[in-house]
């Protein structure tokens, strides 16, 4: 199972009066998931599904993603903020995908992705995306493979 765990881009900051559930992207924030989309297309990784959480912001990514990628998009309950591996284990139950790439919010895909590792030190920036393969979605019998941010993605633009 090849899972990609992606932090939603920059979000603009919440606005009068406004939720933060209701915080859309940034330019900036579209601009970077843009750019990992791209690199994530030139790298071949090509996922089933993508499932985003149902805030504005991380569906704003997904769609970003999806256009590069050539996948729709769904959102997820239950990848709503405060998300853990058991949530991710039961989305993903019975439904015979073996790449998948989940967009949420953190602190959560950082606590998914150590989870999946068994620990270590694992901070998911903006727009950034883990790489995590295993057998199972089984705590610690994953494996890191990469992780890819915003500024290793635009350093990359360019490159055939």
């Amino acid at each position: 199972m090849e899972l990609y765990v992606m932090r939603h881009g920059e979000a603009e900051p919440a606005s009068a009066g406004g939720t933060d559930a209701e915080r859309q992207l940034s330019p900036q924030g579209k601009a970077d998931v843009e750019a990992v989309a791209r690199t994530l297309a030139r790298a071949g990784v090509k996922p089933q599904a993508i499932f985003t959480s149902p805030l504005i912001r991380a569906r704003q990514t997904g769609e970003i993603v999806s256009r590069v990628l050539g996948i729709a998009a769904e959102a997820a309950e239950a990848l709503a903020p405060g998300c853990r591996l058991g949530a991710v284990q039961s989305l993903m139950e019975g439904g015979g995908l073996e790449r998948v790439l989940l967009v949420g919010h953190e602190p959560d895909c950082s606590t998914i992705v150590r989870a999946l590792i068994g620990g270590g030190q694992v901070r998911m920036k903006t727009s950034a995306v883990a790489g995590v393969e295993g057998e199972s979605l089984a705590p610690a019998e994953g494996r890191l493979r990469w992780l890819l941010t915003p500024e290793l993605a635009r350093s990359g633009e360019g490159r055939g």
